[in-house]
Formats: structure tokens, sequence, C-alpha cells
């Protein structure tokens, strides 16, 4: 006897791998949002609330597995088994739709969080209304198919379907408009990263995100090839490769979305291991190099004198991880922009262990004080001080 024809395991297996691989990426998102950052937003709801439907995808694609998807139709010995798994088909349609409206809009809430370009801005906006529009289309016009609903996978019943080639059609005109929103948002990104004050070697470790984020929109534009297969009477073996792809879509749609907010968790553990690198700046007249500012006005370092210059504030040294965890912290509550700037007078404070010439502004016990230093039209970055800005 001649061995049956399934692919239902080859589609279990792309279930479970993108299943974990979004799970994982969205576990750390939300750990990174609520635990580092402190800052959970709508953005990362979204993304919760498309991993969910994702997760429901991906039970109904396992039952229809169970029932007969992947299987020929003289191959599946009850007529019932057949329904079943044409009832969770579609569902899966349902399930796709809310996944893939809601990772789109989640990505396109976290890049408006960090562009200040208007284009840009209304690139993202327009892309995002595109998603929710052609997103609702498909959904309504998939799951309203048939009347009664129910005849879709249960034909012994008084019922009828839209044309199939209407059906393959829209599928169509929805996957073109998914290309053009998905390339939009893995691309925009690079020209945001290109802008962000952050040190190549960060920029360059971002670029696998962006990748992951151009292969889901890949996804897209292979399942074009399978589309026509709506047609194939043989619809549950003939379909496999339209549920691969669109399974595949959605766990690098909430993969990649998830993976571009951890930065901060591999900034920690970067830290933990004792990687990260220090980097000591030219000091002020009269500071002494390669040091930091220690208790009591003492830098440390190579050297243990005191600073005497105008002030008593030695040489800041800049530790790039946690300058760069500092901002990342701010641009994620929304406090600090690309490409923002200070112009006029800027005021900030800084905290030292010393005295200094310019005076306290409030003791706060101790040897530790705050004091206030003024900067005219200057653009501050960290808090670095030369004497072309004090």
């Amino acid at each position: 006897m001649a061995a049956v024809e399934n692919r239902g395991p080859q589609l279990l297996a792309v279930i479970l791998t993108l299943l974990v691989f979004a799970f994982t990426a969205t576990l750390l998102r939300c750990y990174v949002r609520i635990k580092l950052v402190k800052a959970f937003g709508l953005d990362d709801y979204l993304m919760v609330a498309a991993l969910i439907s994702f997760i429901l995808f991906c039970a109904v694609a396992i039952m229809g597995i169970h029932y007969g998807t992947g299987r020929h139709y003289w191959d599946i010995e009850q007529q019932q088994d057949i329904q079943e798994a044409l009832k969770y088909w579609y569902f899966c349609y349902i399930w796709y739709c809310v996944t893939m409206i809601a990772s789109k809009i989640s990505i396109g809430y976290f890049l408006l969080r960090i562009t200040v370009e208007r284009i840009h801005t209304w690139i993202i906006s327009a892309v995002m209304l595109l998603t929710v529009v052609t997103g609702i289309v498909f959904f309504f016009v998939t799951m309203l198919q048939c009347a009664p609903i129910s005849y879709f996978w249960n034909k012994n019943q008084h019922g009828s379907c839209i044309n199939i080639d209407v059906i393959i059609a829209i599928t169509y005109l929805y996957s073109a408009f998914s290309v053009v929103c998905d390339f939009t948002f893995a691309l925009l990104p690079v020209v945001l990263i290109m802008q962000l004050q952050m040190n190549s070697r960060t920029k360059i470790a971002l670029i696998p995100v962006m990748l992951m984020a151009c292969i889901a929109s890949a996804a897209v534009v292979v399942r074009f090839a399978y589309v026509k297969d709506f047609k194939n009477v043989d619809f549950l073996w003939a379909t496999v490769d339209i549920a691969i792809w669109s399974t595949t879509e959605q766990g690098l749609a909430i993969t990649a979305g998830s993976l571009a907010t951890i930065r901060p968790l591999f900034r920690k553990i970067v830290s933990k291991l004792g990687w990260s690198t220090v980097e000591s700046q030219m000091p002020p007249p009269g500071g002494v190099p390669n040091g930091s500012l220690g208790n009591n006005g003492e830098t440390t370092g190579r050297s243990k004198k005191k600073f005497r210059g105008p002030f008593s504030l030695a040489t800041f040294t800049r530790h790039e991880d946690e300058d760069d965890d500092e901002e990342t912290r701010r641009l994620e509550h929304g406090q600090l922009r690309l490409g923002d700037s200070y112009p006029g007078n800027f005021q900030t404070t800084i905290t030292t262990g010393g005295k200094s010439g310019w005076g306290p502004k409030k003791s706060k016990g101790g040897s530790e004080s705050e004091e206030e230093l003024r900067m005219e039209g200057s653009k501050v970055k960290s808090f670095l001080i030369t004497e072309e800005t004090v």
C-alpha cells in the first residue's frame, strides 16, 4: 500500500518554530518595557494583542492539521473530518487578519515615537491607515464570503458563496498593499537608525532585525505564487503553501517588531559581562586626563589630584553603554526625539561630590551638592564639558 501523502507535519513544524520565535521576542519586549524602561505603551499592548491572536491562529491551524489540512481529500476517511478541517481553515482567515493589523499598527506607533521628520510621520501614518483599511476589508470579505457562514465548510445545506475568483482578486489586492506597507516599515527604520546618536557597532547590531522584517515582507511576495490554489478542488492539500507563508509573515512580523525594542536588554547583558566600552573625553583646561569624578571632589583613574580649575569638575568619563541606555529610556518615555537640539538658554543640573566655585544650589546631605551650569546656545549630549561650552 502506497504511503499517504501528508504535508501537515511540514506545516506544523513551521507553526511551532514561528510561535516560539514570536512568543520569546514578545516576552523579552515586555520585560524590557516593564522592568528596564518602565514605559509600557500603546504599541506594546498592540503587540501583545497580536501575539495572542497569533497563538489563536496557530491553535486553529494545528486543529486543522489534526483533521486533514495537508492531506488529499481522498485520503481523509471521514467526511466530518473534512468539514472540521475546513472550519478551522476559516477561523485561520479571521485570526490572520487580526494579527497582521495589530502587529503593523504596533510597529507604526513605535516608529512614530522615534521620528521627527514631518515627511516620515506622514509616511508612517499613511501606511498605518492603509493597513487598517485593507485589513478590515479583507477581514469582512473573507468572513462573509458564504451565506450562511457555515456553508464554507458544510455544503450539506442550502447556501451560497461568492465566486472564488473574487476572493483570489481580493487576496492579490490585499497582498499588494501588504508588500508596500511591509517594505516601508522594514526599510524606513534604516533611515531612522542612521539619524540616531549611537555608535556604529550598535547600528550594525540592528541590521539583523531589519533583515528579519524584510524576510517577513518577502513572505507576502512568495505567497503571490500560491494564491491561485484557492481554486484547486483539492483545497486542503493545495493551500498548504499559502498557510506556510501566512504563518511566516505573522511570526516574523511579531518577532522583528519586538526585537527592535529590546536594545536596553542587550546593553544590560553586555554591561554585566564587562564588555562595555569606556572612552575618556578631553578635560577642560587644568583638568586631569583619563580621570572621572570621585567622592569629595577627587578624580579616579590615573591621577588622584584634585582639580583646581574654575570649578571642581574633573573630566567626565563617558560610559558609552550607560549613556545609550539613558538615551533609550528618554526615547521610550517620549522625552527625547531624534535630532533634538537645545538652542538658546539651556540649563542642566549636575550632581558632583565636591565644592564648586560656582556655589551649591541646594545641599542634599553629606558632601553631595547640586550645581547649575547655564549654557548659551549649546547642544548638549551627555555631560561633556569643554572650553567652548563653558
